[in-house]
């Protein structure tokens, strides 16, 4: 059998499993399951943030497999389809999975957020100025209030400098005659993490008078505990302070990384000058929990199935076969459905969302293999445990 078989054999909406994952399928970003007061205290945060401090500045963490990435991408979902109603700019998103080495400090974090961010994206955006402006380095002087950051900036639109001047801007090391061909007395970050912040804060109101607001959405964040010396740590430490300072109100951003609790984060993230008032914000901070109860599980699962599922082809099919079962718990029957919900909870450790999905493909699979309508008990207690065991 093929792979469309076994989509037509489970009423699948429009795709070939079960499996959500919006970095293959952009479309799965419109997914979040269950977490009905995590998404609520999340959706209240975002609509504060564009008030104060005019960008959000937030952190999540959780367990491996809590759906910490899904809700990175929902996060850029709800904030380029239905964006909060104090947003009045276009949100551009940018996605970076960060990357961390034992000697890695903050020049390194900035190069990952510049690079992301795009090079291209940046000269749009100063070509838009260009265009409007009889006097385009006058006016850039206007945005970028430091001298260096207003020359390199102007000599992305210059052909045989772009690239000299974006290495600068992304905080690289260059040598003299590169700094006087582009006419900046210093390297981008030789004063310390404040330089290389303020840079990237006057692009984003680059960004803002282009009609678009800068929000990062930062994965990965558990990776900064391979940083080894302690005077990178601090580097990275006045980094965020800077970039989450209440004088950064262009741009924004979401930290999200793995940590069974908030003690557990790297140092920069529970950093006094970074969680106080003023800057993220103890209140910041969302954890991810576990789907600890059987409630919590079954709500998780029965929404994933009315999205993935067809339900007026899975409703004919039900009548049509005669199945034992209902549209809420369908590909499974009654008794499986519960006795899933049952595995995912006997660990708490286990009962993630990352894990149920995984074990509704597989049951789903070991079912169309087996030429079963249904999965039934049989399968799940002989897949569940080795997936929650």
């Amino acid at each position: 059998m093929s792979v469309v078989e076994f989509r037509q054999w489970f009423c699948l909406n429009g795709r070939d499993s079960f499996t959500i994952d919006p970095k293959i399928n952009p479309d799965d970003s419109k997914f979040y399951f269950g977490r009905h007061e995590i998404m609520k205290q999340v959706n209240g945060l975002l609509r504060r943030s564009f008030i104060d401090p005019k960008t959000p500045k937030m952190v999540i963490y959780g367990p491996y497999g809590c759906g910490k990435t899904q809700m990175l991408y929902h996060l850029e979902y709800i904030l380029t389809k239905n964006p909060p109603d104090t947003c009045k700019l276009n949100p551009h998103v940018v996605h970076l999975d960060i990357e961390m080495k034992s000697k890695s400090d903050h020049k390194h974090w900035h190069l990952q957020l510049m690079e992301a961010l795009d090079k291209g994206v940046v000269t749009k955006w100063v070509e838009n100025i260009s265009k409007k402006s009889a006097n385009v380095e006058e006016e850039l002087r206007k945005i970028f209030k430091d001298t260096n950051v207003a020359e390199a900036i102007r000599k992305l639109l210059i052909g045989g400098l772009e690239h000299t001047a974006w290495r600068w801007l992304c905080g690289q090391d260059l040598p003299p005659k590169d700094l006087e061909q582009l006419k900046v007395t210093r390297n981008l970050g030789y004063i310390g993490a404040r330089d290389l912040v303020q840079a990237l804060v006057s692009i984003g109101l680059l960004a803002e008078l282009n009609g678009e607001k800068i929000i990062f959405m930062m994965d990965e964040a558990e990776r900064f505990i391979a940083v080894k010396s302690g005077d990178q740590t601090q580097y990275l430490i006045d980094y965020l302070r800077e970039l989450s300072d209440k004088s950064n109100n262009t741009i924004g951003f979401v930290i999200a990384g793995t940590a069974m609790a908030m003690d557990r984060l790297p140092d920069l993230l529970l950093s006094e000058a970074v969680r106080r008032a003023g800057r993220i914000g103890a209140d910041h901070y969302i954890e991810i929990p576990y789907l600890s109860a059987v409630s919590d599980v079954s709500t998780f699962l029965k929404e994933l199935l009315k999205e993935l599922v067809d339900h007026k082809l899975a409703d004919k099919k039900i009548k049509g076969e005669a199945l034992k079962t209902s549209l809420d718990t369908y590909p499974l029957d009654a008794d499986a459905f519960d006795m899933l919900c049952e595995y995912a909870t006997g660990d708490p450790t286990k009962a993630l969302p990352s894990h149920l999905i995984h074990c509704i493909n597989e049951c789903a699979i070991s079912a169309w293999d087996e030429k079963k309508a249904l999965i039934e008990s049989a399968i799940v207690n002989d897949i569940a445990p080795k997936i929650f065991g």
